[in-house]
């Protein structure tokens, strides 16, 4: 009976003992969001301005990493889970809003974060800022939207100030040569200060989606400058599907059979298709149209035998001197040699 009684305390002891986290090496969460990367600070942001940071967390093990949850120590801002399963090797990240059209003054948050996968545990992050009550932004950022490229397009904003009579905008600093901003003051009595500012995106944008931000200069000398959020995604004049090829797993030379849509503003000719890991085989097309519809045949070459190879395709059009890039990935299988046969002497 005494095995018995033993086993039984022992099983008890086990099932309603308290849980404990893993212990969790200080390496890994330093791999996965470096320690200085943790702290954000807004600096000092107009009231209503859009203000947000993203977290970015790289998960380096061997299983997926998920994030249960995040909360937050103050209203001031709003933690939202941007990438809810973060597989290995991927990174995933969180977005922290500063909700400066509720808060004013001098705020700070920390947002702890619940992580699952191979280890559990808790990540910490932290936030800060300084929201100005005297300036409010109407919208609270520049945001172009789609622009197609060699296109322009204006944004303008509502600048609202009350405090000084003699506060007033001295000039306003773009990160791009080809984002410009002007301003213009609209009215000023009784301690109020309204301007308009004018940000254009000219013709000369590249292709791609881009964040900086405007920096405005006042007169203040306590808070000389305020950021404002800007964005946009401009177009390429050309959009193509899919993105990139995938081929999976190919032996070299074997030919995969592939489809490529490639559409334009104007009608266009499509002059060539070339890779540097792969042969490229298709119909030549000589008519300019809007969008063409394109079967190639795609056949890996033997560089990075035995592992994944990650390349590209090349379209060259007759709208732009520098063709458009392509991803193109596979892995090349070998064939093992079948083993010599030995005949017996007789």
């Amino acid at each position: 009976m005494r095995p018995c009684f033993l086993g039984c305390a022992l099983f008890a002891a086990c099932l309603f003992a308290p849980w404990t986290a893993v212990a969790v090496p200080k390496d890994w969460l330093s791999s996965a969001i470096a320690p200085q990367a943790r702290t954000h600070d807004f600096g000092t942001v107009a009231r209503a301005a859009k203000t947000e940071h993203r977290f970015h967390i790289t998960n380096h093990s061997a299983s997926d990493l998920f994030i249960r949850g995040v909360r937050a120590s103050c209203g001031c801002t709003t933690p939202i889970v941007e990438t809810k399963k973060i597989p290995p090797g991927q990174t995933g990240s969180i977005l922290a809003r500063f909700n400066t059209g509720t808060f004013t003054g001098q705020k700070q948050a920390t947002l702890t974060v619940s992580l699952d996968g191979a280890i559990r545990t808790e990540l910490q992050l932290n936030v800060r800022g300084y929201i100005r009550s005297d300036v409010v932004l109407n919208p609270g950022e520049v945001r172009f939207g789609q622009v197609p490229e060699g296109e322009a397009k204006v944004i303008k904003i509502q600048v609202d100030y009350a405090g000084r009579s003699d506060w007033a905008i001295e000039k306003i600093v773009s990160p791009f040569d080809y984002i410009q901003a002007q301003f213009e003051e609209v009215s000023r009595g009784q301690g109020r200060v309204q301007y308009q500012i004018s940000a254009s995106i000219t013709k000369g944008a590249p292709a791609g989606f881009l964040r900086n931000q405007l920096v405005l200069h006042t007169n203040d000398r306590r808070l000389t400058t305020l950021p404002i959020r800007l964005s946009a995604q401009v177009q390429s004049a050309i959009q193509f599907s899919p993105q990139s090829f995938a081929l999976g797993r190919v032996k070299p030379g074997e030919p995969v059979p592939q489809r490529l849509v490639v559409k334009g503003k104007k009608p266009f000719r499509i002059l060539d298709i070339t890779s540097e890991a792969a042969e490229v085989r298709f119909d030549p097309i000589k008519d300019a149209k809007p969008a063409h519809l394109i079967n190639i045949v795609l056949a890996p070459n033997s560089q990075g035998l035995g592992g994944p190879v990650n390349s590209h395709v090349m379209l060259t059009t007759d709208l732009d001197d520098q063709p458009l890039k392509l991803g193109l990935s596979y892995e090349i299988v070998t064939q093992s040699r079948p083993p010599d046969t030995v005949q017996a002497s007789n």
